[in-house]
Order: structure tokens, then sequence, then C-alpha cells
């Protein structure tokens, strides 16, 4: 019988220390907003998802979840939240990860997702630059049949002019 009653009594007591997990607290919205798009709900609001109950700080696994979530929205340069008994506090990821073990990861994370970015970007406008750009078409000397001629390449076929008129062939010899 008193082990019966020891049973209840520690299930009782454990299901009262159960809180939500850590990274539930945690969402992210766009930098750019009003006061009034946030009010309204007008805007997407970005958050982890998270509906865990536990007795430690994150649930298992979930200490990751919000990791990659900070750096993922730190990298998108939006306003990330932390909700605490009805009180947001916005600050940037880094600020946010320094009471956690994974701070030094999250501040990498972010600068090498930036780095990556721009990176992007620039390639993406010197590809824009090259296209932009006049091709300069090199002269080529090549025989064609018994005759040789001056031209271009272009692609695979060579670019010739005979009276005037454009020619285009596949069957050359580069001289």
């Amino acid at each position: 019988m008193a082990a019966n009653t020891t049973a209840a009594k520690t299930a009782q007591a454990d299901a009262d220390e159960l809180k939500p997990c850590e990274c539930a607290a945690y969402d992210a919205l766009p930098a750019d907003l009003t006061e009034e798009q946030v009010a309204s709900g007008d805007c997407e609001v970005f958050s982890t998802g998270c509906t865990a109950s536990t007795e430690r700080q994150f649930a298992p696994g979930h200490d990751a979840k919000l990791k990659s979530a900070l750096i993922r929205w730190g990298a998108l340069g939006l306003d990330i939240r932390r909700n605490e008994g009805g009180v947001a506090t916005s600050a940037s990821a880094d600020k946010h990860a320094k009471c956690y073990a994974f701070a030094r990861m999250v501040a990498a994370g972010v600068k090498r997702a930036q780095d990556k970015a721009a990176e992007k970007a620039h390639k993406a406008e010197e590809r824009a630059a090259r296209k932009a750009a006049p091709s300069k078409s090199k002269k080529v000397t090549a025989k064609v049949g018994r005759a040789t001629f001056e031209g271009r390449m272009d692609g695979d076929h060579f670019v010739y002019e005979v009276k005037g008129k454009e020619r285009r062939t596949l069957k050359f010899q580069a001289i």
C-alpha cells in the first residue's frame, strides 16, 4: 500500500516540474516591420515550432534546433525575440545565444552564412557584367575546302565572309 502512494506522489511531483522547452520562447520577424503590422498579425513570424515540455532547459535535441534557428535567422537579418512571461526582448542572434554553450557556434555560423551570401552576390554581379560586356571575337585563320579564310569562332562553328555574305561551317581546319 505504501508503495502505491509513493509512486503517485512521485508522478505528481514529476508532472509539476515540467516546463516548456527553452527553444519555444524564441521567434523572429522581418526587421523592417512597424508595431502596427506586428500587432495586427499582417507579418510572417518565424518560430521553432516547439511544443515540448521537459524537466530540463531543453528537450532532447532542441538545443541544436535553437542553434540552427538562431544561425538561420541571424543570417537573414531578422529581428529575433525571446518571449518571457508575455514580455518580448529583441536582440541579435549573437546576444541571444550568449547564455548558452553554443554561443560561439552561432556567431561563427551567422558570419559564415553572411560571407557565403556576399560571395554569391559578388559572383552574380561578375556573371552579369560578363554577359553585358561585348564579346571580343578573336580573329582565326582556317582552311575551308581548298581556300583559306580569316573569321571568328562561334561555339563549334567557324564564321567567315565570302563576297560580303557571312557563312558558317563545321568542316574546317584551323591554321
